[in-house]
C-alpha cells in the first residue's frame, strides 16, 4: 500500500456514536467524527470544497452541514420538501441537487434559492452524479432510466433543452451510476438489478459495452485511469473487469467460473458502496454486513476492516482536507436556508451572488508548501525562509558578477 494522501468518509444506519466518521485507511483509526446530524441516507453524504460536510437524513426531510474541523453541526436548519433520496454537490460548490420521490430540486448554495424543480422520472430517484467539470449531471431512478442533464439549461428552466437524452436500455431499476473524467467526453457506467453493467459514451449516449453478470448488481466504481471497472452484487462479492482488453462484440455474458478469477471475497451481505483511490491501488467497499473493507486492488487482499454498527450507507475516499485538523481555524457555514418556492424567470434574472476570492497568491501558497514540507514548527519554518532569502541574494550577486565579467570580455575583444 502506497503512502496515500486520502482518508475515508463513512456513515451507517445506526447513528449511535456519530453521524459520519473520517478514517485513516492505513491504520484504521478514527480521525474525526461528525455528530448530532441524524442518520445519513444512501448517496447523500458529500463535502463542499473540502471545507464543509453535508448529509441528507435517512428518515427526516433535513440536510445537515458541519465545518470540516468541527464535530457539531451548523445551527442553520436546511429543510427539504421530503426525505432526500439522493444528494449531489457541484465541483465548484455553487449548486446542490436534492432528490425526493420521482423529482429533484436544484438549489443555489450561496443564496439558498430554489432554482428549479424537475419531475421527469416515473420512479424514485436514487442516484445523482455531476460530471467533473460541473456542466452536466446524471440522474437515475427506479423507472429503469438514466437521464443526462445540462445544468445551465436546467437552471434557466428551458423545458425543451435541459434534458439532453435518456438511456432506457435497462429492464429493472438502475442501482448505481459512475462518471469518469473529462467532462462530457467521459465514460458513463451504470449497473442494474437486471444483472447488466452498461458503458456509454457520455457526449452522445452511444452504447460502448454491455457486460451481463450471473447475479444482480448493486454498485459500480471505476479507477481514475478508466482502465478497470468494479461492480458489487447483492450477495457480497465484488468483481473487477479490465477495460483495456477490447472485446469482439458489444455484449458479453460472463460465467461464474470466469468471474472467480477476479473476485474480492470478504463481505457476507450485499455491497452498498465502492470507491477507488487516486493511485488506483486501494479500494473501499461497504456492505449490509456492517463493515467497511480496504482492499489492495492488485492482490485482492484485505488491508483493513473498519467495523460499524449498522448497514453502510456511504463510504468513499477523500483527499485529506488541510483544515480538518486545525481546530483554531474558524470555518463558517455561510449557506442560508433553502427557499421552498421555485424562483420565477424575473427573479432568476435579478439574483446575484458574490464568489469569495482567495486573497493569497499562488506563489505564496507554493512557498508555504515548500517550507512546510521540511519544517515542523513555526521557528524552524521562519529559519528556513531566511535561509532561502539569503540563498536568493547570493545567486543574485553571482549573476551580477557573471554579467559584468561577460561585458568586460566582450568590450576587450572589440578593442582588439
Amino acid at each position: 500500500m502506497t503512502d496515500c494522501v486520502e482518508i475515508a468518509l463513512t456513515s451507517d444506519t445506526s447513528g449511535q456514536h456519530w453521524s459520519t466518521c473520517a478514517w485513516d485507511v492505513r491504520t484504521g483509526t478514527q480521525l474525526m467524527t461528525y455528530r448530532n446530524g441524524g442518520t445519513p441516507g444512501p448517496n447523500t453524504l458529500h463535502t463542499i470544497n473540502n471545507r464543509v460536510v453535508v448529509s441528507g437524513s435517512l428518515t427526516k426531510p433535513l440536510l445537515t452541514a458541519w465545518p470540516i474541523n468541527r464535530q457539531e453541526p451548523s445551527n442553520v436548519k436546511y429543510m427539504l420538501p421530503a426525505v432526500p433520496g439522493a444528494v449531489a454537490v457541484s465541483p465548484d460548490g455553487n449548486y446542490l441537487l436534492v432528490a425526493h420521490g420521482h423529482s429533484f430540486n436544484v438549489y443555489n448554495l450561496l443564496t439558498g434559492a430554489n432554482m428549479a424543480s424537475v419531475s421527469q422520472h416515473y420512479g424514485k430517484v436514487t442516484v445523482l452524479r455531476f460530471t467533473d467539470d460541473g456542466s452536466h449531471f446524471i440522474s437515475a431512478a427506479q423507472d429503469c432510466r438514466v437521464i443526462v442533464w445540462n445544468l445551465a439549461r436546467t437552471v434557466q428552466q428551458k423545458d425543451s433543452n435541459r434534458m439532453l437524452y435518456e438511456l432506457a436500455d435497462f429492464t429493472l431499476p438502475v442501482s448505481d451510476v459512475v462518471v469518469g473524467k473529462g467532462g462530457m467526453k467521459a465514460i458513463l457506467a451504470a449497473v442494474s438489478l437486471d444483472r447488466s453493467c452498461k458503458l456509454y459514451e457520455l457526449s452522445t449516449g452511444r452504447l460502448l459495452l454491455n457486460v451481463v453478470f450471473p447475479v444482480a448488481l448493486a454498485v459500480v466504481a471505476m479507477n481514475a485511469l478508466e482502465t478497470e471497472l468494479f461492480v458489487g452484487d447483492k450477495k457480497g462479492l465484488i468483481y473487477s473487469c479490465n477495460l483495456q482488453s477490447a472485446p469482439r462484440s458489444k455484449e458479453i455474458h460472463l460465467q461464474q467460473d470466469l468471474l472467480n478469477r477476479s473476485v474480492f471475497k470478504g463481505h457476507q451481505k450485499a455491497i452498498t458502496c465502492l470507491s477507488v483511490s487516486m493511485d488506483c491501488e486501494t479500494m473501499l467497499s461497504g456492505s449490509e454486513d456492517e463493515t467497511v473493507i480496504v482492499w489492495h486492488v492488485k492482490t485482492r487482499q484485505q488491508l483493513k476492516l473498519l467495523p460499524h454498527k449498522g448497514t453502510i450507507t456511504n463510504a468513499f475516499f477523500l483527499v485529506t482536507p488541510r483544515a480538518m485538523f486545525d481546530q483554531s481555524l474558524d470555518i463558517p457555514v455561510t449557506y442560508p436556508p433553502f427557499q421552498k418556492v421555485v424562483l420565477t424567470r424575473q427573479e432568476r434574472e435579478k439574483i446575484s451572488f458574490e464568489v469569495p476570492a482567495n486573497k493569497r497568491s499562488l506563489r505564496s501558497e507554493r512557498l508555504d508548501a515548500l517550507v512546510g514540507s521540511v519544517a515542523a514548527g513555526d521557528s524552524e519554518k521562519d529559519g528556513k525562509v531566511r535561509e532561502l532569502e539569503q540563498e536568493i541574494e547570493k545567486l543574485k550577486t553571482i549573476n551580477q558578477q557573471l554579467f559584468q565579467q561577460t561585458m568586460q570580455a566582450i568590450t576587450a575583444n572589440e578593442d582588439r
